[in-house]
């Protein structure tokens, strides 16, 4: 179990990144904030594919498909991020979207194939990446600062609503999936979802008291704090939220795995 979640874990991390990073334009932050997470998504599927790697036969069909499908997706992130010096235009964002495509698959679609309802858990997969890239982001971007005072508040606000509408939606994907698997009553998808909260009831407070309840609570500061333009403060915030959801996604993807309830 726990290598199946370190791979996973990676690679979402390094996918939501990668995917969200042109949310903020090259011309807007530079060449070596784009560098910095080229490398680091790199480095990222680098520990993933080899933890697959090591693994072998011991990792199922489907994780097996999804690190061919990760193996995919580094080579052209590190045909990006070489390629940001070349500044080839075409080669450049072709790179880039044959990079995110397999990563795409490599989180959120071939992992779950055996699983019942792929549809809903390809979903989440994909939210838990893109809300963990988000935070990531904008806490780095927050650092960045430092170096690039002059730098525009612009791409710090951006990634930080985006951050925040993500985890508002990952709090309502939640309640949709609890409400589905778990019920108010007996449905379709509630037997499911018995373990969720009789098995592993711990790891559920915790996903929620960890992943969800602090990250809410902090959107309102984080969006104050930047639309003062109080870079520091924000990442201070950012920082926090940041570890908050970074571990109550790793949590969430225990109790997918252990249930198969998107959670």
């Amino acid at each position: 179990m726990v290598p199946k979640i370190a791979f996973l874990y990676l690679s979402e991390i390094a996918w939501g990144c990668l995917a969200l990073l042109p949310l903020v334009r090259l011309q807007e932050v530079g060449q070596g904030f784009y560098r910095f997470f080229g490398f680091l998504c790199v480095a990222l599927q680098t520990l993933a594919l080899g933890l697959a790697i090591f693994m072998g036969s011991d990792f199922e069909a489907p994780l097996r498909d999804s690190a061919r499908a990760l193996g995919f997706s580094l080579f052209f992130t590190l045909c990006f991020t070489v390629a940001l010096r070349v500044r080839v235009r075409w080669f450049l964002w072709s790179c880039f979207g044959l990079a995110v495509a397999g990563g795409a698959g490599a989180v959120g679609c071939l992992p779950w194939t055996a699983l019942s309802n792929p549809v809903f858990l390809c979903t989440h997969s994909i939210l838990s990446a893109l809300v963990m890239g988000a935070v990531t982001l904008a806490m780095m971007l927050g650092h960045w600062y430092l170096v690039t005072p002059k730098l525009s508040i612009t791409p710090l606000k951006r990634y930080s609503a985006s951050y925040i509408l993500l985890t508002v939606l990952t709090a309502l994907e939640l309640a949709l999936s609890y409400i589905l698997y778990v019920g108010l009553g007996p449905g379709p998808l509630t037997p499911a979802g018995g373990r969720l909260i009789h098995d592993e009831v711990i790891f559920t407070l915790f996903r929620v008291a960890w992943g969800i309840l602090p990250p809410l609570g902090a959107a309102y500061w984080i969006w104050e704090t930047v639309r003062m333009k109080s870079t520091q403060s924000a990442t201070g915030i950012l920082y926090a939220a940041m570890v908050c959801t970074l571990i109550g996604e790793g949590i969430g993807l225990y109790l997918t795995l252990q249930t198969g309830v998107p959670f």
